[in-house]
């Protein structure tokens, strides 16, 4: 093939520059696609039995056994997010690559049919969901090399609980109000797998709505879909204030789980840290300034077992404002920060606290206890890859059905990038759905037709890191598709 640009002359001769050719623009070219890369998604479908799965999980969706089943949307869904749309427009916009659509396992249907067909997931179709999706995790799983997938599967699992706002601008849409921040909002409450990386359970509610009240029915699809995925270590449930609960702490104790929830600054809990010996606290894990230590005090009402951790961290008094919204300030005991504040002390302890059923009898354990829950990260990095990478930064309809089928359309693909990384890794570290896209699903591609045989062409680069990821999906095809 001659190149496009090329130099006329000599190398170093004076006075002479590059000469290009003169490009015409041509006809539209109907074998082109921008998203070659979908080929592997259904790929991954048939090694894993992705739409099987979810047609099981869902059931029917329809009276009538035509058009898309329950699972072809909800695939069709996900894919149209992972290819960075952000509205259910992005159906006409896939529909209209006819090359990229004929890739994938099912057609995608009409943006006003998408939103038809969303609107029939009540809340029974989307747990089943949930189920479906711990079912193809399994079948991921059992792809990882034997110590990995033991050290998952057999080693402690930890779930996260937390909930993220989503802001909108039209108080008409269902089941949104505003905040106390005073945004419009609906608010996603998520159970994530740490472990694995996916998505477990999940529900969309109002801007208002208390993690406490929804989070003893969430733990326990959590809990059964870690188990369905074939998790069978013991269970760690951790989340941050907003789920200091005793009924969500007596939920934890009686499904046989650990737990380690934040613990709202209260009276009773600055007079226990009063209490504390200088020589009982212990150096925090990756934090020069803090030290960690065991109250002596347990919340009323929540299992016998139950212990409070502390850890204190010293400030200087130039670190610390009198601002009343400063949250660093906020942390400090208020007669402490008085003395700071009128000078009469140089520094000061900011203090947090941890409520953990967990027998934690060495200072060691302890610190690590606390260690492991501050970087208690992986599920913000859900939250935050959905809403830069699939979409999840607003809820593109009125119906509360759609908009929480849209939140379940950005965690599958949040699970599809997991899943076509546990079967093909992307380099060492786990990559995000912008990723993801870039390197493998947003690439040009060509449809040809040579002597019978259907080949979608590449350039040189994806076509190379495209065969081979193409190539470790396949080689897991044994898998049953069920």
């Amino acid at each position: 093939m001659n190149k496009i640009s090329r130099r006329r002359t000599a190398f170093r001769t004076p006075g002479r520059r590059w000469t290009r050719l003169n490009a015409q623009l041509g006809g539209v070219d109907g074998s082109l696609t921008e998203n070659g890369g979908l080929m592997l998604v259904a790929e991954l479908d048939r090694a894993l039995g992705v739409t099987a799965a979810l047609d099981a999980g869902i059931g029917p969706v329809k009276a009538r056994e035509r058009g898309l089943s329950g699972g072809e949307f909800a695939l069709a869904l996900a894919v149209v997010q992972l290819i960075g749309e952000d509205h259910l427009v992005g159906f006409d916009r896939l529909r209209a690559d006819r090359v990229g659509e004929g890739l994938l396992p099912a057609p995608v249907p009409p943006s006003t049919t998408a939103a038809t067909l969303a609107a029939r997931f009540d809340q029974t179709r989307r747990e089943g969901i949930e189920t479906a999706c711990a079912q193809v995790t399994a079948r991921a799983l059992a792809a990882l090399p034997v110590g990995e997938r033991a050290r998952v599967l057999a080693g402690q699992v930890t779930i996260d609980l937390d909930a993220k706002d989503i802001e909108v601008y039209s108080t008409r849409k269902e089941q949104v109000v505003r905040s106390y921040k005073g945004e419009v909002t609906g608010r996603v409450h998520a159970a994530h797998w740490a472990q694995a990386g996916t998505a477990l359970a999940a529900d969309l509610l109002d801007g208002r709505s208390d993690g406490r009240t929804h989070a003893p029915g969430q733990i326990d699809r959590a809990v059964d879909a870690v188990r369905t995925a074939g998790a069978t270590g013991p269970v760690l449930i951790q989340g941050d204030t907003g789920y200091y609960a005793g009924r969500v702490a007596g939920k934890i104790a009686a499904r046989g789980c650990l737990f380690r929830l934040g613990v709202p600054r209260s009276q009773p809990l600055w007079r226990a840290v009063a209490a504390v010996h200088e020589d009982d606290w212990t150096d925090a894990v990756d934090y020069p300034t803090a030290q960690v230590a065991v109250l002596d005090y347990a919340p009323p009402g929540w299992p016998e077992d139950t212990r409070v951790i502390a850890r204190r961290v010293r400030y200087e008094a130039a670190e610390l404002s009198a601002d009343p919204r400063s949250r660093r300030s906020r942390t400090v005991g208020k007669d402490q920060l008085a003395l700071v504040l009128e000078g009469l002390e140089e520094q000061a302890y900011a203090y947090s606290f941890i409520a953990t059923n967990e027998q934690l009898d060495l200072d060691e354990e302890i610190a690590t206890a606390e260690w492991e829950f501050r970087r208690r990260t992986r599920i913000e990095e859900l939250f935050r890859d959905t809403a830069h990478g699939a979409g999840l930064n607003h809820l593109p309809s009125g119906s509360h059905a759609v908009n929480s089928m849209w939140m379940w359309g950005a965690l599958l693909a949040y699970n599809l990038t997991a899943w076509l990384q546990m079967l093909a890794p992307i380099g060492q570290a786990r990559r995000r759905i912008a990723t993801v896209r870039r390197l493998l699903i947003h690439r040009a591609a060509r449809w040809t037709v040579t002597a019978r045989r259907n080949e979608l062409r590449f350039t040189a680069a994806a076509g190379e890191l495209i065969a081979n990821t193409l190539a470790r999906i396949r080689a897991y095809r044994r898998f049953p598709a069920t």
